[in-house]
């Protein structure tokens, strides 16, 4: 039972995205106010929506899901030879999910935090982090 906890709080954390980010309160900030910085964070936001619906986005943010994919696969062939097919499946699809997202790719949440907090600082907000 806790294996099956830990993957639907892995695939959580990798597809969970309702935050903002949250600005330094630097001299473009001040400058622009509330307001038009939010306005700004609007339209960061909605052209990484827009980059994660495109092609190269979806072949990025696929990635994490091959590794669970693959792992939950791995770990039911290691369960069989340990008597525990479920429990080995559970395992072996977080840890491939994990495995996926680090090292094939980020998750879409990270893609879109990068690509937001860039898009910031290239009009010259500086991101403190996200909530």
């Amino acid at each position: 039972m806790k294996q099956i906890q830990l993957l639907i709080l892995t695939i959580f954390l990798l597809s969970s995205c309702s935050s903002r980010p949250k600005l330094y309160p630097n001299d473009v900030l001040k400058s622009k106010g509330k307001v038009a910085s939010e306005a700004d964070i609007d339209k960061c936001l909605k052209l990484a929506d827009d980059y994660l619906d495109s092609n190269e986005g979806k072949k990025i943010a696929k990635s994490a899901g091959f590794g669970a994919a693959v792992g939950g696969a791995m770990g039911a062939v290691t369960g069989v030879f340990f008597g525990d097919i479920a429990g080995g499946a559970a395992r072996g699809a977080a840890i491939g999910g994990t495995g996926g997202a680090v090292s094939g790719a980020l998750s879409p949440d990270e893609i879109k935090h990068r690509y937001v907090n860039k898009c910031l600082a290239d009009q010259g907000y500086h991101v403190m982090g996200w909530d």
